[in-house]
């Protein structure tokens, strides 16, 4: 019988534990109910809005304040004297229950409150609760559950509960913490600067948290019942109190605070997001969207980093965070989609890196190749369809010529490149065979953010003192560097764009940037990506849906949109106009366009190099030209009455 009782009473013992620890146990720390308050690197307010998780101001913590004095006065008189439950308030509010037949008074204790409060916010009121409140009150105490640092010294067990007390009451109009309530209600950010009437006022709105107004009899009751209980006289005149309106200019910044690298570390408050910049692309950004909305296109997407410090500056992921038509939770920064064209200055990088010469000659014939799938083979053609035959190196770039890339892949092997790409940070989940041809072109499924961190490895003297927070790839030969300083020039040099752009295109901003264009054949995606060594950054434009886009190309859009964030960028000194040193064995030099060298243009190339072709006066040297070809190209070529010398 006894050992029945002993394992009963064990059993029953274990269970109440395990009942009172269990949201203890399993309480999730980030889902604190702070007000969210976050700045920009300026300082400018960005989020300050009720939630019930994430961040909380900077606060002047004085337990000797008269609102603290006060609150004790009227929540727990004994507070610095019990042992956490006040056993006698406690029993005299039972007795007072019992004789009444109903609840009057639970008589909690400071620290069963906050216990309360931060634990069991959404649990019923009742015996076994209050025991579980009370029990766990019991066990903060012995054991000193949690710690808290303020100034760098270390609070007292009482004063600990106290200050989590005061972060996690809650006081009317969705607010969990008193320095949150007294200043959207009055202003004010510092517990001494309270005047009487409202320390009264605020241990009211903690006692009567649920009222839906000042002007209700049964708060006013109390609200004087307070005033008496601390001696106060005043004529009651706030009637209403502010209701300071929620900020959150950036939700995609706010809601993606703790995964992003847009924190701050040296303030947990502030971020990288310049919201000046942020908020410049967004009108810009929707108001062209407003001018395409019979072409189909609902939703864009914007990223920028400034590459020396790998710190976010933009960060938007869609047009409109509320919108019911607009799929918003779908982040299309992170989400995989085909970057296109954007790849392909790093297969030219590839050719430099292999010797290739901005100005050699490349072959541009829409031609088959074998797939290696299923006996098939793949036939290329360039974007209007148009052939220019044989084409300098750094026009085949600009102007993403898809016969001259597959041909250049063709001759540097599909493999190297595909393994040239990895080396880049493209994360690449099928093998080289699975892409084949179309590696080059369009094939491969990224994030839109990884390409960002893969542009940065493009900068110009990566290896300088400036970028060495970049330098995760190791072994960096110089020869490398000259290639990435010609690739540059290639993508920030008008001249090259004069096929599609033109010479005097819109894309000519006040500081050259490197930048690359990118439309679907199917018209599902247009991406602009330009890098700089003060900033980087790509625009997409398109469907959550993937439909098409009706004709809408790079001509359309990124013209007006990429200018205009650029010189902004400019106007707010995050681009510099930077001179990038010219590395050694790089040179500029004159190159004869044609036999008598009456037109000259100059040029960048590797120190040693000659070229013997005459483009106005179409001849041209097999000595000029990149690749080896066969037979049946240089036979094709003569069907265009082009022959080499």
């Amino acid at each position: 019988m006894k050992k029945n009782i002993i394992y009963i009473t064990s059993f029953l013992a274990i269970s109440f534990i395990s009942y009172c620890f269990f949201p203890f146990i399993n309480y999730n720390t980030d889902k604190d109910p702070w007000r969210i308050y976050v700045k920009d690197r300026n300082g400018i307010v960005i989020t300050d809005k009720a939630n019930k998780y994430w961040y909380k101001k900077d606060i002047n913590i004085d337990f000797k304040s008269q609102f603290v004095i006060d609150l004790l006065k009227i929540e727990d008189k004994n507070y610095y004297s019990h042992f956490w439950v006040d056993l006698y308030s406690k029993l005299w509010a039972i007795r007072s229950n019992i004789i009444n037949w109903k609840i009057i008074s639970w008589w909690s204790t400071i620290t069963e409150q906050y216990i309360k409060n931060k634990y069991f916010k959404n649990n019923k009121r009742s015996y076994l609760q209050k025991s579980r409140e009370a029990f766990l009150a019991i066990i903060f105490s012995i054991f000193k559950m949690e710690s808290l640092e303020y100034n760098g010294v270390k609070l007292k067990n009482k004063e600990i509960i106290l200050a989590n007390y005061l972060n996690n009451v809650y006081v009317w109009n969705n607010i969990y913490w008193i320095w949150a309530a007294i200043e959207i209600y009055f202003w004010k950010k510092d517990l001494n600067n309270l005047s009487p009437e409202e320390i009264s006022l605020i241990i009211s709105l903690i006692n009567n948290p649920w009222i839906k107004s000042l002007d209700e009899i049964a708060f006013n009751q109390y609200f004087n019942k307070i005033q008496k209980k601390l001696w106060y006289t005043f004529d009651k005149t706030i009637y209403k109190l502010n209701k300071k309106e929620n900020i959150d200019l950036f939700p995609f910044v706010t809601n993606n605070i703790n995964k992003l690298n847009i924190k701050n570390q040296d303030n947990s408050n502030m971020v990288t997001i310049d919201s000046k910049l942020q908020q410049y692309a967004k009108n810009i950004l929707n108001k062209t969207l407003d001018e395409l909305k019979t072409k189909n296109v609902t939703n864009w997407a914007i990223f920028a980093i400034d590459p020396k410090t790998r710190e976010v500056l933009i960060y938007q992921w869609s047009r409109d965070f509320n919108s019911n038509s607009i799929d918003w939770q779908v982040d299309v920064i992170q989400s995989l989609r085909q970057p296109g064209s954007t790849m392909k200055p790093f297969l030219y990088l590839m050719a430099l890196i292999q010797w290739a010469n901005p100005d050699d000659l490349l072959l541009d014939l829409s031609n088959q190749y074998n797939s290696f799938l299923d006996w098939k083979t793949y036939i290329t053609n360039n974007y209007f369809f148009k052939e220019y035959w044989l084409i300098r190196f750094k026009k085949a770039l600009w102007n993403s010529l898809n016969n001259a890339s597959v041909r250049l892949a063709y001759e540097l092997w599909l493999n190297n490149v595909y393994s040239f790409y990895k080396k880049y940070w493209f994360k690449l989940d099928k093998s080289s065979d699975y892409y084949w041809y179309s590696l080059v072109l369009w094939n491969p499924s990224i994030k839109l953010e990884d390409l960002v961190w893969s542009y940065s490895n493009l900068l110009p003297n990566f290896n300088s003192q400036s970028f060495s927070s970049l330098s995760h790839l190791k072994n960096i030969d110089y020869n490398e560097e000259k290639a990435k300083f010609l690739l540059y020039d290639i993508l920030s040099d008008p001249d090259n764009r004069d096929l599609s752009f033109w010479v005097n295109s819109i894309l000519n901003t006040s500081i050259p940037q490197a930048v690359k264009t990118w439309t679907s054949t199917d018209f599902r995606d247009n991406l602009i990506v330009s890098y700089h060594p003060d900033f980087i950054i790509w625009i997409w434009i398109g469907n959550n849906d993937n439909s098409s886009m009706i004709w809408v190309t790079w001509i359309t859009w990124a013209w007006y949109i990429w200018r205009n964030i650029v010189e902004k960028a400019i106007e707010l000194w995050y681009i510099n106009d930077i001179k990038i040193k010219i590395p050694d064995w790089i040179v500029e030099d004159e190159y004869c366009l044609d036999e008598r060298c009456f037109r000259k243009k100059i040029i960048y190339k590797k120190e040693g190099v000659d070229y013997f072709s005459r483009i106005l006066n179409n001849k041209y040297s097999s000595k000029d030209l990149y690749e080896k070809l066969n037979n049946d190209e240089i036979d094709r070529l003569k069907d265009f009455q082009i022959y080499l010398d």
